[in-house]
């Protein structure tokens, strides 16, 4: 082993070594050192907070059972205090008939209903029953629920109209059956009881 004949060369290394670090220190994240110039602080990203979801309410707005003459529709008007959306839920007693439930905005005329030219919200065409659907509502604005009873039998069914507003489901949509596939037209208008 080489004896060490100059200190001088030690203290350079350590020398250096601390030059090194005192320049690391120097140059910290919060500084940019960069040809001898500094810039500021970059800002942090803003996050998106998602909104809280509003809590789920519901209000009845019709609950009651009728008649449901063969080739009738039947109209239940209703108009919403608070924006959201209804949930319409039929059901009658012959599954043999056929049955549809719909939401229109507005008047809505026999004619109109078999032409299929309403503005619909929700078009339940015949199915399996319970039939059940969804659609937005605006405050103010006159709705009806139409019962159509398209079978050739008279029955009787019961119908729920819910006014839901936050964060509740909406009702399920039932898959059409092939009856929906075939013109269907109604010959009487009628209103559901109350």
């Amino acid at each position: 082993m080489n004896p060490i004949n100059d200190a001088s060369m030690c203290s350079r290394k350590q020398n250096t070594t601390l030059a090194h670090l005192a320049l690391a220190l120097l140059c910290s994240p919060f500084w940019a050192c960069s040809g001898g110039s500094s810039s500021s602080p970059s800002s942090p990203t803003p996050v998106a907070v998602a909104p809280t979801p509003q809590p789920c309410a519901q209000s009845v707005l019709f609950q009651g059972s009728g008649e449901m003459p063969a080739g009738t529709l039947m109209t239940l008007p209703q108009t919403v205090a608070t924006s959201g959306r209804l949930d319409v839920t039929a059901d009658w007693t012959f599954t043999s008939n056929l049955v549809g439930l719909y939401v229109v905005q507005g008047a809505c005329s026999l004619e109109q209903f078999n032409a299929r030219s309403c503005t619909f919200i929700f078009r339940g065409e015949p199915g399996a029953k319970p039939l059940k659907g969804s659609g937005n509502v605006t405050a103010g604005v006159v709705y009806g629920v139409l019962l159509a009873n398209f079978g050739n039998r008279d029955d009787s069914g019961a119908l729920q109209v819910v006014l839901s507003t936050g964060s509740c489901p909406a009702a399920a949509v039932p898959s059409a059956s092939s009856a929906s596939e075939v013109v269907l037209s109604v010959d009487r208008a009628g209103s559901f009881g109350r």
